[in-house]
């Protein structure tokens, strides 16, 4: 019996969001694949960004997270607020791996 994988995920990568145009593409691209049962929804993972100083902490979340159903790979798509750039990063092995802590002001 061969048993075939109804993803792409093997061939789609992270990227950098910037256009609204490509923006576009990738919302409906993933809103799509949750419609055709390919991916899910997933509430929100960690933060993808962390700032901390003595005196307060910024935490930044992404905007949406998706699992592949068929994979499990696991995609975290920031939306852009432009002019800052948005993002979509992968995540193979279906482990949150991404997050950025920045201590003092100082990486």
């Amino acid at each position: 019996m061969v048993w075939k994988v109804k993803c792409d995920c093997n061939e789609r990568i992270s990227i950098s969001v910037d256009s609204q145009k490509l923006f576009s593409e990738l919302r409906t691209f993933f809103e799509m694949q949750e419609k055709l049962g390919i991916m899910k929804e997933e509430k929100e993972k960690e933060p993808f960004y962390v700032w901390r100083d003595d005196k307060e902490e910024s935490v930044y979340y992404a905007t949406k997270w998706y699992r592949c159903v068929e994979c499990g790979c696991l995609w975290e798509f920031q939306y852009p607020d432009f002019p800052a750039k948005g993002f979509v990063r992968k995540f193979v092995n279906g482990v949150y791996t991404g997050k950025e802590i920045v201590l003092n002001g100082y990486e």
